[in-house]
């Protein structure tokens, strides 16, 4: 029998969950600074942000972290990657809040309130490597992507496009949670996911990375 990984979904519009939120203005839980474009200097536009739940999305010692992404029309920005600096994580400890840098000019995302829904996804079929994988796994796989939730924290990275799982000190990152574009209208290529990731190390001055998969 395939291993049933316990996970939260993310419900769109859902409630108890103060701070789980896509777009709109972040809601800081202490200082927090707006992140520009390491490739065009644009100040990003905010995607979501996430708080710590003790016993279902353990970010500590952060009180939350903030997705950011350039969306800046004039440049051609490598914002699906996780490194080059086009898309920004921002975790936040708690303390006085407040906001600093300058802002996006352009209109915010639409605001939506996140849920934590308990669900379940076959681990063992969502981990398999598409290269090496049989076609009895690919196909696993595919129904494995169709029943999990497409918006969650914790369990296994559902990928659009295979996995790209991104390294850090060394190792792979520790995947945290994942965003669908819909109903969102997030920009995610054609209806893509984003991920977001963190540092296995505790050490590193970048703890989590965010990048995202288009269809």
């Amino acid at each position: 029998m395939a291993d049933l990984s316990p996970l939260w979904a993310l419900v769109p519009g859902g409630s108890g969950v103060p701070l789980a939120k896509v777009g709109g203005a972040p809601e800081p839980v202490g200082a927090l600074r707006w992140p520009a474009c390491a490739s065009c200097g644009t100040p990003m536009r905010f995607l979501f942000q996430l708080p710590h739940v003790p016993g279902r999305l353990d970010l500590a010692p952060f009180a939350a972290v903030y997705v950011f992404q350039c969306e800046n029309p004039d440049t051609v920005c490598l914002r699906w990657d996780a490194h080059l600096g086009a898309n920004a994580a921002v975790a936040v400890e708690a303390g006085p809040a407040s906001v600093e840098g300058a802002r996006p000019s352009g209109i915010p995302y639409a605001e939506w309130s996140l849920g934590f829904a308990p669900a379940r996804e076959d681990t063992e079929a969502l981990s398999v490597d598409i290269n090496t994988a049989t076609d009895e796994q690919l196909a696993a796989l595919d129904r494995a992507l169709e029943a999990a939730p497409e918006s969650k924290v914790g369990g296994v990275a559902g990928w659009v496009n295979g996995d790209a799982t991104p390294e850090c000190c060394g190792e792979p990152m520790r995947f945290v949670a994942q965003l669908a574009a819909m109903p969102f209208g997030l920009a995610f290529g054609d209806n893509g996911r984003g991920y977001l990731f963190r540092c296995r190390s505790g050490k590193c001055g970048t703890p989590f990375r965010f990048m995202w998969q288009g269809a």
